[in-house]
């Protein structure tokens, strides 16, 4: 039995349960293999060694160490006993969603509980396997090290592969407590660190398969533009070059190696239509959402209370406009897929967060069904959100499809900035109240800016678990305001007791897609809402925290973790230096608070400490929790500090990090990071550090200059104001 067919058989029998006659996949596996495998992420070899199927995609931000993590607690074997393999997009993986998808800050949350009571259901049936050898309750054995031991017999894992597999699966294994960790809370190297050091770590641009050829993709100045003619007779006489021909959206150069193509690209000559946005200027869209002064045909998130009145009967009054920019996600490893197509089968081999989106989309433009398309997810050099759109696999599969070979193509960086999937451009008019007691009597919020739900749905397609009439549904009901597109809000909401609330929303539609890009929502409700909040506090005259802890809840676990923070808060500062404060429950589970010291460097913003608490709930690895708060500020500071994506008549005028820039080694700040045990589940942590970076820097630019900056990137809007 091949092991695709052996996990797609566990997919359909959930826990292996036997049908009809004969022995289940489990034992039939085991008898032909010596590997047990009693579901479809744990397995264990003949000669013990341990196996776990990741799958989720490794982005950097360390699953693969938290699976490993999760099985070598339950299993009790050295972590450095745990192989690790990156799962194929098998029914098996697909998780609550109905997708097999990383995003969302899911990982751990989807994986905590899964993984561990897979791992442990093995646990049982070795332990229950060695008790029959020997004639002893279970209850009298217990593990250690890959052996299962009673008294002076020991018994090795792999020396129970076949007769553990003959055990009932168990449906609620026990796991372990708390107080029993060896590794969960407490472990901290990276498994898969070594390999990527060496070299030995496969990313997508590292896939090789036999008989394949190379494609590099032109496009065209504006998004989505299509070829009107190719001149190619130059580059079809280079060494190497096989192909040149247009396709929907580009210009496939195909060649036996990458260099070859990419020399071949430089000498020819395309003539290319206006796109599917020409004529779109994001300078006119600015001023468009600032005269926008439309209420009352808005998508109403909330309304608690009556906003309008308790502002309008208020002692004092603020009002705000709040903007950020269009944003790419800018993955280090450049966006590429390889595909076979054979006949009605084909395999792809890629860098994606979700399988699911790749299958359906690749099976759509080849002409199969999404079953008989097989993804393999490899290492992906970075994500944010861009690598669960499918747009680049089917550009593979479409030249693939032709070739007739397996082909490896790569988007330039040039491409992935002028033809990505961007975080949407944002403005929101924010009206606020104090009574003459200084607390807030209510808040106002009104966002403009493109449908996040409403654009992702569409770009998921057929990977949603749903009939294509439903989501047709629902993406009509969104269309015409009669659905609040809840994502685009998300983050408005933030645990603050306010007694008068609304939040509106109104969807800007152009044919530029807008999707998730890291933190997505949060990565600007955030900055408005928590320099609103600055704003409000510094009109009460009230410390910028102190007015933050009146309004969160007593005993709240954002309250406290509020708390923890003021130390760093109070310190003493140097001269020059400016202070701010922002916070966030991210997703209503994980709190983050950030405070900030700035100055003003020759006229540059200049971020000297950043000082971050998070409650994650439990922290299962506590090293990579405080890496992606790390990585979390560094990302959010590389785009409140600088980046921007801005279009001119339809053309994108940042190509490459020259204009596009990222934050150097240099410009980083010294970042501290306490993280908080609140003694819940574990919560995600790949994006809840970044959506406070960029309030608490304007914030303390406030305090530094007097100057409230409301549009991002900062520095671009200090250097104009």
């Amino acid at each position: 039995m091949r092991r695709r067919e052996f996990l797609g058989g566990l997919g359909i029998l959930s826990l292996g349960f036997e049908i009809g006659c004969g022995p289940s996949p489990i034992v039939k596996h085991a008898r032909e293999s010596g590997t047990f495998a009693p579901n479809a992420w744990v397995s264990i070899r003949r000669d013990g060694g341990v196996v776990v199927e990741v799958d989720k995609v490794e982005l950097g931000q360390g699953v693969t160490t938290l699976y490993a993590t999760l099985v070598a607690e339950e299993l009790d074997v050295p972590i450095d006993a745990v192989e690790t393999h990156y799962a194929d997009s098998l029914p098996a993986y697909r998780t609550s969603s109905g997708m097999q998808l990383t995003g969302g800050s899911t990982s751990t949350r989807d994986g905590y509980l899964p993984i561990r009571k897979a791992a442990a259901a093995a646990r049982e049936m070795l332990v229950g396997a060695a008790a029959t050898t020997w004639g002893v309750p279970p209850a009298e054995c217990r593990t250690e090290g890959g052996f299962v031991i009673h008294g002076g017999d020991r018994l090795a894992y792999g020396a129970l592969t076949v007769s553990a597999a003959s055990r009932p699966v168990p449906s609620s294994p026990n796991l372990k407590p708390r107080s029993a960790f060896r590794l969960i809370g407490k472990h901290g190297r990276r498994v898969e660190a070594r390999a990527k050091v060496d070299g030995t770590a496969k990313f997508g641009i590292d896939v090789r398969v036999p008989n394949m050829v190379r494609a590099w993709v032109l496009h065209g100045p504006v998004f989505g533009a299509n070829a009107i003619s190719v001149r190619s007779d130059k580059a079809l006489a280079l060494p190497g070059v096989l192909d040149v021909f247009a396709f929907p959206g580009g210009v496939a150069v195909v060649a036996e190696k990458t260099w070859q193509a990419i020399a071949a690209a430089r000498v020819i000559e395309v003539t290319w239509d206006r796109g599917v946005v020409a004529g779109l200027d994001t300078e006119k869209l600015r001023a468009a959402a600032r005269a926008d002064t439309s209420r009352g045909d808005e998508q109403l998130q909330t309304t608690k209370g009556n906003a309008d009145k308790a502002i309008a009967n208020a002692a004092t009054k603020i009002e705000a406009f709040y903007e950020a920019p269009y944003l790419c996600h800018a993955s280090m490893e450049p966006l590429n897929c390889t595909v076979h197509v054979r006949g009605k089968k084909v395999e792809v081999w890629a860098p994606v967060q979700s399988p699911s989106v790749v299958q359906a989309a690749v099976a759509e433009v080849v002409g199969v069904s999404p079953e008989d398309v097989l993804v393999h997810t490899t290492l992906a050099g970075g994500g944010f959100g861009r690598r669960t759109h499918a747009d680049f696999a089917v550009q593979a599969a479409q030249i693939a499809k032709r070739v007739g070979r397996p082909v490896q193509m790569t988007w330039s960086r040039e491409s992935d900035m002028t033809q990505a999937q961007y975080r949407s451009i944002n403005f929101a008019r924010m009206r606020g109240a104090l009574r003459a007691d200084g607390n807030v009597a209510g808040i106002d919020v009104h966002l403009l800016g493109q449908p996040l739900l409403e654009e992702s749905i569409a770009a998921f397609g057929d990977a949603l678990p749903f009939p294509r009439a439903f989501v047709d549904t629902i993406r009509g009901l969104m269309a015409t305001n009669t659905l609040p597109d809840l994502g685009s809000l998300e983050g408005f909401d933030n645990t603050y007791e306010v007694e008068h609330r609304r939040i509106a929303f109104t969807p800007i539609r152009t044919k530029l897609p807008s999707y998730f890009w890291r933190a997505v929502g949060p990565s600007f409700t955030c900055f408005a809402l928590e320099s609103f909040i600055d704003e409000l506090a510094h009109a009460a005259r009230v410390d910028p925290f102190e007015f933050r802890r009146r309004l969160l809840p007593v005993g709240s676990r954002a309250r406290r973790v509020l708390d923890m923070i003021a130390p760093a808060w109070s310190a003493p500062k140097a001269p020059g230096v400016g202070r701010g404060i922002a916070r966030i429950t991210y997703a209503g589970e994980t709190e983050v608070a950030e405070v900030v010291d700035v100055e003003l460097v020759a006229g540059r913003i200049k971020v000297r400490r950043v000082h971050v608490v998070v409650d994650c709930g439990l922290a299962v690895n506590p090293d990579i929790v405080r890496a992606q708060m790390e990585g979390a500020v560094i990302f959010g500071l590389s785009a409140a500090l600088d980046q921007e994506i801005t279009l001119a008549n339809g053309v994108v005028q940042q190509r490459n990090f020259d204009t596009y820039p990222v934050l150097r080694m240099f410009e980083c700040p010294e970042i501290t990071v306490t993280i908080v045990d609140s003694g819940e589940a574990p919560t995600g942590v790949g994006e809840p550090g970044l959506p406070p970076i960029a309030p608490a820097v304007a914030n303390a630019l406030f305090a530094l200059t007097g100057r409230r900056l409301r549009r991002l990137p900062l520095q671009k809007e200090l250097d104009v104001s």
